[in-house]
């Protein structure tokens, strides 16, 4: 086709694609601000959008915001040399977004014609022409403190956010011509708190120390997934292990096969002494955290200054592709344990498909390294890499059947339980050191100041539960962020900063 510039239409076709969309927006903002006494604020903002992407009847949407403040040190005269300073906050808003373009009217595409009658399809994807506008509605309340001539500082927050009628591709039945459907669907709710906390316990006129906290907790919930109630559980990933949405659960959910476990919560082995799959799957966490702080230290030494932060996020899972298929090949050093005697590995030999447990034999090995010993006065050969499961079998017995270490660990790539670890981790996150070049240094080159520091992140890991991975190694910062897949060890990086003011 003449003047039309896509790669696909190139005389020797790349392999390549290309999307091409239009949309249109227009929007009114306005904003209103207030101030009484200079210890009361009132802020008052309204926005509307129009987007071509939604219908006519729905393209329209407003969404407003009101957030105030009072001084209360101010209003009721409470300033002292105690308190310096106390301030109470609140807030409402509400945002609304559109959707993404072409999703309300179902287009075909023309195929090959089928006995000369003409054949055209979908993209199996069902679209919507009633769509409405995605809505959050948030509030905040908090309070903001300090005392003792600032060495105090205190700042909490307490929050709540509602996502409703989320734009999602909603699994439907094959019946309907289609395998999916654009629909109004979701209510979200993350409700939680934040505190920071700053204090200052040293204060010469030399010297000064700042401790900063920060904690914070999070709890985010699938109220509902249709206003019907017929769906359930939504599908954000799946690849080895699903991370759902699912009613009455935590956002984020991860889902798979697991252990077969008996009343007591023991792992149940099969006839051959491995860990049985169930047959049903189940939810092994989520991946968002209970809760996650830090702790900055920063000394002020004449023109020196020493600062260092610690990161912490406790709870939470990741499922590990890294250790999955590293046990299944054999490439970790997690894998030593039991295949062979000096690795705690358990003697046996073979019998009729059966492993029997013996006590080290006096050996010999062939040139091609296999083992060989005398058992009932056979030479027979031994193996060296036996494990007993820690389990027990299907009636309930203690397991005490031999299994080869290969056999086990391949066995745990099929158990996605096998390969959720918690998440939790403390680290050394920043270090950095700075100087200040002194006025009759920085004065001479004709600067106003002057100032060098050397920055290092990520130096130590110091407390974490997953083996051979960095636990915030997920695949994205989006839906798949409980899922980990082969990821690089995490850089240390280093910086020099030379700040300058003229």
């Amino acid at each position: 086709m003449a003047d039309l510039y896509t790669l696909t239409n190139s005389r020797d076709q790349l392999v390549s694609s290309n999307y091409f969309y239009r949309l249109r927006q227009y929007g009114l903002y306005g904003s209103v601000q207030v101030g009484y006494k200079d210890w009361a604020f009132l802020n008052v903002t309204g926005r509307n959008d129009w987007s071509s992407t939604l219908p006519k009847d729905n393209n329209s949407y407003f969404y407003p915001s009101v957030t105030a403040s009072v001084l209360l040190t101010e209003a009721l005269g409470l300033k002292s040399n105690t308190l310096n300073y106390l301030k109470l906050r609140g807030g409402w808003s509400q945002v609304g977004s559109d959707a993404d373009p072409y999703q309300l009217a179902t287009v075909f595409t023309s195929e090959t014609a089928f006995n000369g009658n003409p054949l055209q399809t979908t993209s199996g994807q069902g679209k919507n022409a009633n769509l409405k506008p995605e809505r959050t509605t948030s509030w905040e309340a908090g309070l903001e403190a300090r005392l003792l001539d600032d060495r105090i500082r205190l700042d909490f927050s307490w929050y709540q956010t509602d996502s409703k009628d989320q734009i999602l591709q909603l699994a439907t039945t094959a019946a309907s011509g289609y395998n999916t459907q654009v629909r109004n669907a979701g209510h979200i709710r993350n409700r939680g708190y934040e505190i920071q906390l700053g204090v200052t316990p040293v204060l010469t006129k030399k010297f000064r120390w700042d401790v900063d906290v920060n904690y914070g907790h999070n709890d985010s919930k699938v109220i509902k997934l249709d206003d019907e109630g017929l769906i359930t559980s939504y599908q954000l990933y799946s690849s080895g292990i699903q991370i759902l949405a699912t009613v009455g659960e935590s956002y984020g959910t991860l889902f798979g096969s697991a252990y077969t476990r008996d009343a007591q919560g023991r792992i149940v082995v099969d006839a051959n002494g491995l860990p049985k799959v169930s047959s049903s799957s189940k939810i092994l966490g989520k991946f968002s955290p209970n809760w996650i702080g830090s702790i900055q230290n920063t000394f002020k030494y004449k023109d020196f200054t020493l600062s260092f932060l610690i990161d912490a996020s406790f709870g939470g899972s990741i499922f590990s592709n890294t250790n999955k298929t590293g046990r299944y090949t054999g490439v970790l050093e997690n894998t030593l344990s039991g295949r062979a005697a000096d690795y705690g590995g358990l003697w046996y030999y073979v019998d009729n498909g059966n492993r029997i447990q013996i006590s080290q034999p006096q050996y010999t090995t062939t040139s091609d390294g296999l083992y060989y010993a005398d058992v009932n006065g056979q030479n027979t050969r031994v193996y060296q890499d036996g494990i007993i499961v820690d389990g027990v079998t299907e009636d309930g017995q203690p397991n005490t059947t031999v299994v080869s270490a290969e056999n086990y660990y391949h066995r745990l790539y099929n158990i996605a339980e096998a390969n959720v670890y918690d998440a939790s981790f403390v680290k050394l996150r920043e270090l950095s050191i700075g100087y200040n070049l002194p006025k009759s240094v920085y004065s001479r080159l004709g600067l106003q100041g002057a100032s060098v520091t050397l920055t290092a992140r990520n130096l130590w890991t110091i407390y974490k539960k997953a083996d051979n991975i960095d636990p915030e190694a997920a695949i994205t910062a989006g839906n798949a962020q409980g899922v980990e897949a082969y990821t690089l060890p995490t850089a240390r990086t280093y910086g020099l900063n030379i700040n300058v003011k003229f």
